[in-house]
């Protein structure tokens, strides 16, 4: 772990060790400590943790779970730590009151696709090529949607949402949801280009008749964005400093596991833990893994782009989202 990690997590969990009396004997400290990630890359952050369970001094329990359901688990308290995308984190926990930001696990895996034909944009200058054009995209009314919005308006590239590809605006980017990857994303689709994830990205470009015609990490530019958080109940952090401590000690070392790691291992670790396949040895190879961007940035070091990204976020859609600094772990123990 990088030292300003290691002093930020000490610091952090020195601090939540001061609002109990001791963790030693708390009931709040001991017991099974459920954890819980949606489907897909983002299980990747704590591949290794599923495949290897370390002793953490304290039962834990990982669950995969369908994405579109993974943040109810935060909203009714079920989850004591939770993968979620960061504007489904802010939505139900940015207040800090009941759950804290540990860190960014996922920083972005979404691609364009497009016909070996199609002229690839692999700068911001060369968005233009997108004007007339119609695009499909997953989730294009929450996070993926939110990405290319934000990237197409920050350019000052006119866009608008179509729900058929024949309602398409020769002077503006034409955008149409994608509500079935798995048979919309294909070289017959009636979309110029299309947006995915990995790992649909391996498996939809694997024939060679679409190819990966841009980086939506490169085109939001710094490095990409915060894609998935992690966050924790306060009342494990306060009871519990050590355990928290470990745990993000682990999954940082995950992130590095899974670059060398065995794709089957990866794919085992993740399906038996509830993972419904997404992931398996066909669609997880060592560029797919690398694509999905999973490094463990911890909260206080994370919080201007997080909060950078809301921004943008809130000024694409009809969400007002805000973000208290409780909600960054160790952001108060920074300054």
């Amino acid at each position: 772990m990088k030292a300003f990690s290691k002093i930020v997590i000490s610091c952090a969990a020195a601090a939540a060790a001061a609002l109990t009396l001791s963790a030693c004997g708390d009931p709040a400290a001991e017991g099974e400590v459920k954890v819980y990630m949606p489907d897909g890359a983002p299980a990747l952050a704590l591949a290794q943790l599923m495949a290897e369970e370390p002793d953490l001094g304290r039962e834990v329990s990982y669950n995969v779970v369908d994405a579109s359901a993974v943040q109810t688990y935060v909203s009714d308290g079920t989850a004591d730590i939770c993968v979620l995308p960061v504007n489904a984190a802010a939505k139900v926990a940015g207040d800090g009151e009941e759950y804290t930001m540990l860190g960014v696990v996922t920083h972005g895996n979404l691609f364009m696709l497009a016909s070996p034909e199609e002229a690839a944009i692999s700068s911001s200058e060369e968005l233009t090529t997108l004007v007339g054009k119609t695009v499909g995209c997953i989730q294009l009314q929450s996070f993926v949607g939110t990405v290319i919005k934000a990237i197409l308006t920050d350019n000052g590239i006119p866009y608008q949402v179509i729900q058929d590809s024949s309602e398409g605006d020769a002077d503006k980017v034409n955008l149409v949801n994608i509500a079935n990857p798995a048979n919309e994303i294909s070289p017959s689709a009636p979309f110029d280009y299309m947006i995915a994830a990995e790992p649909v990205v391996t498996a939809k470009t694997k024939s060679g008749a679409l190819k990966v015609a841009g980086d939506l990490q490169q085109l939001y530019g710094g490095g990409g964005y915060p894609q998935a958080v992690m966050v924790a109940k306060n009342s494990l952090i306060q009871s519990d400093g050590e355990f928290i401590s470990d745990f993000i000690d682990e999954v940082e070392g995950s992130a590095e596991w899974i670059l060398s790691a065995d794709p089957s291992v990866i794919a085992e670790a993740v399906n038996g833990h509830g993972g419904a396949n997404t992931l398996n040895a066909n669609n997880l190879t060592a560029d797919t893994v690398r694509r999905c961007a999973i490094s463990f940035t911890i909260a206080a070091s994370a919080r201007d782009d997080v909060l950078a990204f809301i921004q943008k976020y809130n000024a694409v859609t009809s969400d007002s989202l805000t973000l208290s600094d409780s909600f960054f772990y160790g952001y108060e123990a920074e300054q």
